[in-house]
């Protein structure tokens, strides 16, 4: 994100990741106001733009220079699109930002806009590695350190939604004094997700340690009940593709091919080759195949006259946990 020194005349933003977006807008107008500029915010949908813009990019009554903001650039049509990039190429006074979503309008404009802006910001979807590396520089801008496990939980717990990501990392950061977050401090905020509890259930089934699969499984449903089961199955069937992943890769080097399928870090590829030793391929053959009848009972059966009570669905779910995470004593 840009400082007061490093506010660039022209500035694209590009993409439809509206976290990003906002938070590279909201750091621009920042800095510009830092310079005493009066921020001016547009929609490219507003009518009569070409005009709007005039007035906008005017001075104020004390020769102050604005700073527009034009949003939505993505609705115009390639004629207004280039109409309103010549004005701004023709303004030497002026700052500028405009945000481009995607997904619509003309091609030849929006490269346009990337070629002439000085600085481009972009705004895309957190993916694969991306999700580990945002976390990673979120906890380094609140001055902290946080290891692969902690922000294996956050991830498990949250998904790849960058606010709710960084909104947990500021929580943690905040309420945590030490620099180090580790991911037994990090438990203690998130455990009563039910999706950190599938993550840690799957995680026990796949090191094949049935107690503390069995233990956290309780607790998730004590916490969200038949839910916690639907989230416990979509868990452990990520680390099952894992598993057959890693049993299956040949090479010398069989995590970074599991990363490479997968899209995933290759520290958490490692962690499945080191617990797919734990498993036959015959083992995990097995445990997809009971996965599978499982989803089937948790979701209702194929009868609907067969169709089990919540109380009956924790019980074949308890079950089937204990059979695939078993105690692993031969394959260790």
């Amino acid at each position: 994100m840009p400082s007061a020194s490093d506010a660039p005349r022209i500035v694209a933003v590009l993409g439809g990741q509206e976290f990003f977006a906002e938070r590279a807008i909201s750091a621009f107008e920042s800095s510009w106001r830092s310079r005493d500029a009066e921020i001016r915010p547009l929609s490219a949908a507003t009518d009569g733009l070409l005009n709007e813009l005039l007035s906008a990019a005017s001075p104020d009554l004390f020769g102050g220079r604005p700073a527009i903001v034009l949003r939505n650039f993505e609705s115009l049509d390639e004629r207004t699109g280039n109409a309103v990039l010549d004005q701004i190429q023709a303004d030497d006074e002026a700052a500028w930002l405009v945000a481009h979503a995607g997904g619509r309008g003309s091609t030849k404009v929006r490269v346009r806009l990337e070629k002439l802006a000085l600085a481009v910001v972009k705004a895309e979807p957190l993916k694969g590695k991306g999700v580990m590396e945002f976390v990673q520089r979120e906890f380094r801008g609140h001055a902290k350190t946080a290891d692969d496990d902690t922000m294996a939980l956050l991830i498990d717990a949250i998904g790849n939604d960058p606010r709710g990501l960084a909104s947990a990392v500021s929580q943690l950061s905040s309420d945590i004094e030490s620099k180090h977050v580790g991911r037994e401090q990090a438990a203690l905020y998130y455990s009563g997700h039910v999706e950190v509890k599938g993550y840690q259930i799957a995680d026990a089934v796949a090191n094949r340690d049935r107690t503390a699969a069995l233990e956290s499984l309780r607790f998730a449903l004590v916490e969200g009940g038949t839910r916690a089961g639907l989230m416990t199955i979509t868990a452990v069937a990520g680390n099952l593709r894992r598993l057959a992943l890693a049993k299956s890769a040949v090479g010398g080097n069989p995590a970074a091919e599991v990363a490479s399928v997968l899209r995933i870090p290759e520290w958490m590829a490692r962690t499945s080759v080191r617990q797919a030793h734990r498993w036959t391929s015959d083992d995990i053959a097995q445990a997809v195949e009971l996965l599978a009848d499982l989803s089937v009972q948790l979701k209702g059966g194929l009868d609907a006259d067969q169709a089990l009570s919540d109380e009956q669905k924790q019980y074949v779910l308890q079950q089937a946990i204990a059979t695939m995470a078993g105690d692993g004593s031969t394959h260790k």
